[in-house]
């Protein structure tokens, strides 16, 4: 959308005398680094999805605004519209409809598709602000839903059932014959690294569904005690980095609770936060024993140093002292996350899930490192994949 679009709609909400605020990045920014720099503005994304409905007569394409971590379950279209045939409209068909935009960045007004029907989910009377983008990822409008809701009419709200975005497959569960604890129904822990991709909106939301359909019981872990440690390594001052941690946890636990809240008749969230569970007398018991144990064991210290190794990565390689500075602060980090995994075990959950691979859970679940607190005899470790739907 150019720069006469984006006053378009500026000025046609001007004229509704809608409230919002008008974002825009720079260049600079690509789609990636503004969804991870905007984690917050991603929980209230909606976005425009084209649909072509097949009726006896003709092929009408219908406009339907619902939040952005969900995609449409087109059956449930099908019922709604009682035909057999209601497919998503492709790229080149939206590309010759709309040129100058982006897929799923349509502004969601009927006033700009004359002829067009618009509808929008009932699921956006979750958000109390919603936000979109106009016509690129780089442009955005926020504002509240009630001020939305207003300016949208016509439109239409019809109750239209979603599924994640995201689909969650197994990709390894060590120790392998302990893979049937995903049919067991019980108590899994998942970790939850803040400001990491791996946890944007729309992909917790397909790790919440997957983890709903395999287990009554979940201990989220919001890393917001050992995330001070990832905040001062990208350069935050020491003194400030416990704090802004602490304030990052707590706009997770606070933002994310509508994506938990959506599966809790068929799992119980809880949504823990580490820097409590940091301060009790268990955790520093596994903490220190962790430590004597990465000094005094070189195998378990050597599966330390490499975790630290990739997750500083090439950075600072001109300040060798820095360098070697981030590479401790990386063990600390690791030994902090895997000592509240032990406390977790002590309390009875035994299933850790993580999306990717950390490769130190693996090593433990499987009796390798045989001077770790025996609590991790009883860890059974389950490493998803995200695939986009």
């Amino acid at each position: 959308m150019n720069s006469t679009q984006v006053h378009q709609v500026r000025e046609f909400l001007d004229g509704k005398q809608a409230h919002y605020i008008y974002l825009a990045y720079s260049n600079a920014y690509c789609s990636e680094k503004i969804q991870g720099c905007e984690y917050a503005l991603e929980r209230t994304l909606i976005e425009s999805v084209l649909v072509n409905i097949t009726h006896d007569d003709r092929t009408e394409t219908v406009m339907i605004i619902v939040p952005a971590t969900r995609r449409i379950d087109l059956d449930s279209l099908k019922k709604i519209w009682a035909t057999t045939r209601i497919e998503f409209v492709g790229k080149q068909q939206a590309q010759h409809l709309f040129p100058d935009d982006e897929m799923g960045a349509l502004p969601p007004f009927q006033h700009f598709y004359p002829g067009m029907r618009l509808f929008y989910s009932h699921e956006l009377f979750q958000f109390q602000d919603i936000n979109f983008c106009i016509g690129n990822q780089a442009e955005r409008i926020k504002m509240p839903l009630n001020d939305f809701l207003a300016v949208a009419e016509p439109m239409t709200c019809i109750e239209v059932a979603t599924i994640a975005k995201y689909k969650i497959e197994v990709a390894q569960v060590f120790p392998q014959d302990k893979r049937g604890v995903l049919q067991q129904s019980g108590h899994c822990m998942l970790g939850f690294s803040l400001q990491s991709q791996s946890f944007a909106p729309a992909k917790l939301a397909g790790m919440a569904e997957w983890i709903s359909r395999h287990f009554s019981e979940c201990s989220v872990l919001i890393g917001d005690g050992i995330h001070r440690i990832t905040l001062e390594i990208n350069g935050t001052p020491v003194r400030y980095a416990a704090n802004r941690a602490l304030r990052m946890g707590r706009e997770v636990i606070d933002g994310d609770a509508v994506i938990f809240n959506r599966h809790q008749r068929e799992c119980r969230f809880h949504v823990i936060s580490t820097a409590e569970l940091q301060k009790t007398d268990s955790y520093h018991y596994y903490h220190q024993s962790l430590s004597r144990l990465f000094d005094e064991d070189d195998k378990f210290k050597a599966s330390v140093m490499l975790f630290a190794q990739e997750f500083v990565g090439n950075r600072f390689q001109q300040d060798p002292g820095r360098l070697e500075y981030c590479r401790r602060l990386s063990c600390d980090y690791l030994l902090e996350e895997v000592a509240i995994t032990a406390l977790l075990i002590q309390q009875g959950v035994f299933v850790f899930v993580y999306p990717g691979t950390l490769t130190i859970m693996q090593e433990l679940s499987l009796g390798q490192h045989p001077g770790a607190p025996q609590e991790f005899n009883q860890l059974v470790s389950v490493n998803i994949r995200q695939k986009r739907r």
